[in-house]
């Protein structure tokens, strides 16, 4: 048994591949076995944070993509580590991760004693590395992971408490969540080691560049600024772009864009240059109740109290439209009926009936169109169509 055991050590000891030193087979089986563990690990990080992400009520691609990042840091630091484990040197990768990519940034300038306690400047060269700013990017990420998580608790254990409305939690937890990237941001650089007076300069001098370039981009920011504090549109609301067809309910107002989600379930992104420049509906604005306005025409020769009843008991019979008003619904009135105009070929009516949900006009409106023609077709009356009548007169010979 010895002898067996003797051997498996000679045999880890064996030189199985030169790097910058010797690697051995111990060394090759100390790294896969790090890694297996790590991956295993991994695993369960992975799954312990899929449910805490869907806890959290965050969108699955938004999940999905995140894990995505997550694993690959997680391997990343794992194949690291695994290779400190086994002692095995990195050689050229090592070399180009720690590469000091500081030149390409101004260094700054610290003051420092001298030995004749005169005060001097030094050059603080800090390491700017493919390592550092693969920390860096972690620590972004690791940001926006936490803002994810504090946003939830905020939103259950405070705004809710305090019954701020919906617009108002989202506006606090928006500038929250970049308030909390913001300072993930400066962290950032300060681990790579990137001076902030350096990327001042460097912004300076692309400012001019970067105002013509991203204009849009710096106008739909603003737009969107505007959005969130003056409030012209709300997370909820109904409304309709006429000049782009656009009708849906708004589900987020982000800094470059607005999302709305229209009838078939689809999400529009909309500039919010586009949400403050053009002509907006908002039908949610005020209350959620909305005025429909059935146009119809009848021929001349119908009983227009006829009419006006049947058009009144199809509003009374819909069981969506408002037919009591309560006092605290201003302006809302029972369904009534106009007589709009004696037109070319047909008596004009509009029924005119309150709904407590504008999102369902549309279908209100086909129902009660449906009702009116079986109405009519029961009574006999008669919806016309357009006619024209043509004479033809026979020229005299002169």
């Amino acid at each position: 048994m010895n002898d067996i055991w003797n051997q498996i050590t000679e045999f880890l000891k064996e030189t199985a591949i030169e790097l910058d030193n010797p690697v051995s087979w111990g060394n090759i089986l100390t790294l896969f076995g790090f890694l297996a563990v790590w991956l295993f690990l991994t695993g369960i990080i992975r799954r312990w944070l899929r449910r805490l992400f869907v806890r959290l009520k965050m969108p699955e691609d938004t999940i999905n993509r995140a894990l995505a990042v997550l694993f690959l840091i997680l391997l990343l630091i794992g194949i690291g580590v695994s290779f400190q484990a086994a002692e095995i040197s990195t050689g050229i990768i090592g070399k180009v991760l720690h590469y000091d990519l500081s030149e390409l940034f101004q260094p700054q300038e610290k003051t420092v004693g001298t030995d004749t306690g005169e005060e001097g400047s030094e050059v603080d060269k800090g390491k700017f590395t493919l390592a550092n700013l693969f920390y860096g990017f972690a620590i972004v990420f690791g940001m926006f992971i936490l803002s994810k998580f504090l946003q939830v608790l905020l939103r259950r254990q405070v705004l809710q408490a305090f019954q701020i409305d919906r617009h108002a939690q989202f506006v606090i937890l928006r500038i929250f969540h970049f308030f909390l990237i913001i300072i993930g941001v400066l962290i950032s650089l300060t681990t790579i080691g990137i001076s902030l007076t350096s990327i001042a300069i460097i912004f300076g001098g692309l400012s001019i560049g970067i105002g013509f370039g991203m204009q849009n981009t710096v106008a739909n920011i603003m737009s969107g600024i505007i959005l969130l504090f003056e409030r012209p549109i709300k997370i909820g609301d109904l409304v309709e772009i006429v000049d782009l067809d656009i009708f849906g309910r708004v589900t987020s107002i982000n800094l470059r864009s607005t999302v709305i989600m229209s009838l078939d379930e689809k999400e529009l992104i909309v500039p919010n240059l586009q949400m403050v420049s053009e002509p907006v509906h908002n039908l949610t604005h005020y209350n959620n109740r909305f005025r429909v306005n059935i146009r119809v025409g009848v021929s001349y020769g119908s009983d227009v109290e006829l009419v006006k009843r049947i058009l009144i008991e199809v509003a009374n019979s819909h069981p969506e439209v408002i037919i009591d008003p309560t006092p605290q619904m201003e302006n809302v009135t029972i369904p009534f009926v106009r007589f709009t105009s004696f037109g070319e070929s047909s008596l004009d009516f509009q029924l005119l009936a309150w709904i407590p949900d504008s999102f369902r006009r549309f279908d209100i409106a086909s129902d009660l169109h449906f009702m009116i023609w079986h109405k009519f077709k029961e009574h006999g009356i008669k919806i016309p169509f357009p006619q024209r009548d043509v004479h033809f007169y026979q020229e005299k010979n002169e």
